[in-house]
């Protein structure tokens, strides 16, 4: 397989988004909106569960329907991308169409990995037993969480190959793994140039959202509208950044399929 360059795979992103700025936009935050206000929520519930005598709480499942957005806005992205004179509308159908494919290779993976740790817990505690379980159990879960780790950046281009090509959940898989066999290190440039402008993001939303929300929620004195403008801007700020990063795969996609 073909390699592609972090900084050419950039600045056609960079030229892409000025160029479909117009088209772009309204379908991240029409898709990627909805996805991050639930996957905000979801994970504030899991993270409030955990305090103790904390009640359980139904919005940890939103989560679900979350990442599913998500996914099938990965699959939109990449479609009006690489598919050539490709309206929104097709798009949406061709995505819609292709998400049970991409959903049945997430849940596949997701059991693979969840296998995984369940036996590494077992034979943990099997070996060695008494006060010392927990914490080998700890040690081993972070040194599986290395290998899958490693197979999501192998498989970050899964979405962009089963939107584009007619695949099944078991061959997309297999071939995303291909298509990213000389492209590790890149793949891991990605990642870490999205996770910069993570915690870029996070400091926008931190001081310059936070400070605009707290101005608005001493004005009307309304903190639940505070709260709701809060979780909106930060959702669809989340939202741009997403279709970046789904444009920028994309592209790393057609570069690597480019014959």
């Amino acid at each position: 397989m073909t390699a592609f360059s972090l900084g050419t795979v950039w600045e056609e992103t960079i030229a892409f988004l000025r160029r479909e700025s117009g088209l772009l936009i309204p379908v991240a935050l029409a898709i990627y909106g909805p996805a991050q206000l639930m996957l905000n929520f979801g994970m504030q519930a899991f993270i409030a569960m955990r305090t103790p005598g904390a009640a359980i709480s139904w919005q940890g499942l939103l989560v679900l329907p979350g990442g599913a957005l998500t996914l099938f806005g990965n699959l939109v992205i990449a479609l009006l991308v690489i598919a050539p004179g490709i309206s929104v509308g097709e798009a949406l159908r061709t995505g819609l169409r292709r998400l049970p494919v991409a959903l049945g290779a997430m849940l596949m993976l997701g059991l693979a990995a969840s296998l995984v740790t369940v036996f590494v817990s077992l034979g943990a505690f099997m070996v060695s037993g008494g006060a010392k379980a927990p914490g080998v159990v700890s040690l081993l879960l972070v040194l599986v969480m290395i290998p899958i780790g490693i197979l999501w950046l192998r498989l970050l281009l899964l979405p962009a190959v089963i939107a584009i090509e007619p695949v099944s959940a078991k061959d997309g898989i297999k071939r995303a793994w291909d298509l990213s066999r000389n492209n590790v290190l890149r793949l891991i440039g990605m990642w870490v140039l999205v996770l910069f402008l993570s915690i870029l993001l996070a400091m926008i939303e931190m001081f310059v959202i936070g400070s605009i929300v707290q101005l608005l929620k001493l004005g009307t004195g309304d903190a639940a509208l505070a709260a709701t403008v809060q979780a909106v801007a930060n959702g669809a700020l989340e939202a741009m950044l997403s279709m970046g990063f789904a444009v920028y795969l994309a592209l790393a996609y057609r570069t690597l399929t480019a014959r």
